[in-house]
């Protein structure tokens, strides 16, 4: 089977965009891993930390959400929490393009480059995967027609639209784990039923072209 890398900026990205895709591929027996790029550094604590400490407890708590989801392997280089552009694209391409390797990824999913909520972490999860993808598929998270939610910028065109409507509990119990982000729940839960049971993603390597037919999985 494929192998299949979710390049994310933060722990809890992947419950908003990517969860279902994953535990649908991990449960099938494929490979699903995840790359989060920074530790969450600068998010909320929920008065459960210190501002200090709020690194080392996201990182755990995305270790427990991943483990709700299935997905057995998880990479955490630690970059600092909105400062991905300090790192520098050559430099992050290089990190994604060093993991897909090594874990043998076949297919990567990301953010558009709109980047969901346009934080700036989230596009340059989206430069820096298109920059190190050579000959893997790449899909970028997208949004539903019509869905009423805040974002930045146009979404790019659905072109594949995923079933993950057995999985809406466990997306849920994997946000849980978040302890931290708490906060955010009621927007989770927005997202989730403005997606109806699905994920969203746009397929940019190779390029989508009109009239190809719309795909219902990534791998």
């Amino acid at each position: 089977m494929t192998t299949l890398l979710a390049i994310t900026a933060h722990p809890d990205d992947e419950c908003f965009l990517f969860g279902g895709v994953l535990a649908l591929h991990a449960r099938a027996g494929g490979r699903a891993g995840l790359l989060c790029l920074t530790d969450g550094q600068a998010g909320r604590t929920g008065s459960l930390c210190s501002r200090d400490a709020l690194g080392g407890v996201r990182r755990a708590e995305l270790a427990r959400a991943a483990d709700v989801l299935g997905i057995e392997h998880v990479f955490t280089p630690g970059h600092e929490d909105r400062g991905l552009d300090a790192v520098g694209e050559e430099e992050g391409a290089r990190v994604v393009a060093e993991c897909a390797r090594r874990f043998g990824a076949d297919v990567l999913i990301t953010f558009g480059p709109e980047g969901a909520s346009g934080h700036a972490d989230h596009k340059a999860c989206w430069r820096w995967t298109l920059a190190a993808a050579g000959p893997r598929r790449v899909y970028a998270a997208t949004f539903p027609e019509g869905a009423d939610l805040p974002r930045a910028g146009e979404a790019l065109p659905i072109t594949a639209r995923v079933d993950v409507s057995a999985l809406g509990d466990l997306k849920r119990r994997a946000f849980l784990e978040h302890r931290t982000q708490q906060d955010h729940l009621e927007r989770f839960d927005s997202v989730m039923a403005a997606f109806d049971g699905h994920e969203y993603y746009h397929r940019a390597r190779p390029p989508w072209s009109e009239g190809d037919p719309l795909e219902s999985t990534l791998t």
